[in-house]
């Protein structure tokens, strides 16, 4: 509730679409009040009463329309799909699940200092491969079995994890339960073991996913978190402007071939107050 009312009270633009919904309910409803006069003249002498009503009435109804739900939904058409930003954990999700990788594809949990348990990766090996890192792996050996990488480090520049590099956008498609996760190579590890990512690799990861999901979705619904918002920070770019940033992607692809007819970009609980649903729904409506 606290996020709602931040969302809808917060900002200038929040008070404006409020001030704009409520001046229109106001028209409307002065319009059907002329209507009611001229059909009963005697209703004219509680102007003062009717007015306060009208002007209740429609600040209310501004608000309500203005402020915002738990999720929002934008359908476009043609061609016809929708985009969905909603609260939730991604891996409660069903059908295709994007997860991030980075391009060398490590996976050792150990310590943390590889990949943080933590992480939605993390999280991903932890409920599906029950942190058996070798059984996942395989699957992404057997995944990338036709992809050739592009690179291969000596143990010495990288003596921890794997070494063997990929290009940028590189999916492994992992076939678990009752999902299909897409595993995306859009950050690099450095020999550090600090991921980085920029703005042109986020994009061609994007665009890289859903031509992925495009073949093997089978137009059913996908998932994705608001990657590049945690360890690998894309630039400076903060929640909100990723999450315009995946819409977009999606949004053109589409428009070149359907990707799938619906994409639903999970905001994390704990992220939920960093994102202003109002000015979501405003960029949704402008794709």
């Amino acid at each position: 509730m606290h996020s709602s009312l931040r969302d809808a009270f917060g900002s200038r633009q929040g008070v404006t679409d409020i001030a704009t919904v409520s001046i229109t309910y106001f028209g409307i409803l002065g319009t059907l009040l002329q209507v009611v006069i001229a059909l009963w003249p005697r209703t004219a002498s509680h102007n003062t009463s009717i007015m306060i009503t009208l002007i209740i009435t429609s600040l209310l109804g501004g608000a309500f329309h203005s402020f915002p739900r738990a999720s929002v939904t934008q359908r476009f058409d043609p061609p016809v799909f929708s985009i969905r930003i909603v609260q939730g954990d991604i891996l409660d999700r069903h059908g295709n699940i994007v997860i991030g990788f980075t391009d060398t594809y490590d996976t050792d949990l150990t310590d943390g200092t590889v990949i943080n348990p933590k992480s939605i990766q993390g999280q991903f090996q932890s409920r599906f491969y029950a942190n058996n890192h070798a059984g996942l792996d395989s699957d992404l050996d057997q995944a990338l079995s036709a992809i050739s990488p592009a690179f291969r480090e000596s143990s010495s520049a990288k003596p921890r994890g794997k070494l063997a590099r990929y290009e940028i956008g590189t999916v492994a498609v992992l076939r678990r339960s009752n999902a299909i996760f897409y595993a995306t190579a859009y950050g690099r590890m450095e020999s550090n073991l600090k991921v980085s990512c920029s703005v042109d690799a986020l994009w061609k990861s994007l665009t890289a996913v859903w031509e992925s999901v495009r073949v093997h979705g089978s137009l059913e619904p996908v998932s994705i978190p608001v990657i590049g918002s945690e360890l690998a920070r894309v630039g400076s770019l903060g929640r909100e402007a990723l999450i315009k940033m995946i819409a977009l992607s999606f949004a053109s692809s589409s428009r070149e071939a359907v990707v799938s007819r619906e994409l639903n970009i999970v905001i994390h609980p704990k992220d939920r107050e960093h994102v202003n649903m109002i000015e979501m729904r405003r960029f949704l409506k402008t794709l």
